[in-house]
């Protein structure tokens, strides 16, 4: 919380928490910060909503599912309220299922970028991530960016 002002000065329009700290969506809403805190409930969420949430971090979604999203929003009155950003076990490979669950958009770190980046060059684990990033990863990444933007091209132009 006490960092939401500096990171602000720095010119960050919005902060990721992976928990919802005493204070921060009031700090984030006094500096003008979109702020993002972490929920798993649809108590939770809609807690969050009350006090002014825009966009709800649904973490850690890998011990959720796309299925629970979307009957999370369908069948509650949250689906109408709330922007939900499930984080933590989304990947490339399973994002388009949590889009089409409802989720406003999706967070990936470590399932979007190569391992080489948190291995030590010159090493042979280094050279076997470089590799997949090459062979695996990029590819898989690219595809997801083609898709997301093909669907909000689309999304736009029937508006």
């Amino acid at each position: 919380v006490n960092q939401i002002s500096t990171a602000r000065s720095l010119g960050a329009t919005f902060a990721l928490s992976p928990i919802d700290p005493i204070g921060f969506v009031e700090e984030c809403h006094r500096q003008g910060v979109l702020a993002i805190p972490s929920a798993f409930t649809s108590n939770e969420c809609w807690s969050l909503h009350r006090r002014g949430v825009r966009l709800i971090k649904l973490f850690h979604a890998g011990l959720a599912s796309p299925s629970i999203l979307k009957s999370m929003l369908d069948i509650t009155p949250l689906g109408k309220s709330l922007n939900i950003m499930p984080s933590g076990g989304v990947s490339p490979s399973n994002a388009m299922q949590w889009m089409d669950a409802g989720a406003a958009v999706v967070g990936m770190g470590g399932n979007l970028v190569g391992k080489d980046i948190t291995t030590e060059p010159g090493t042979p684990a280094h050279a076997a991530a470089v590799a997949d990033w090459a062979s695996t990863g990029r590819p898989a990444a690219q595809k997801l960016f083609r898709e997301v933007s093909t669907r909000f091209r689309n999304a736009h132009r029937s508006k």
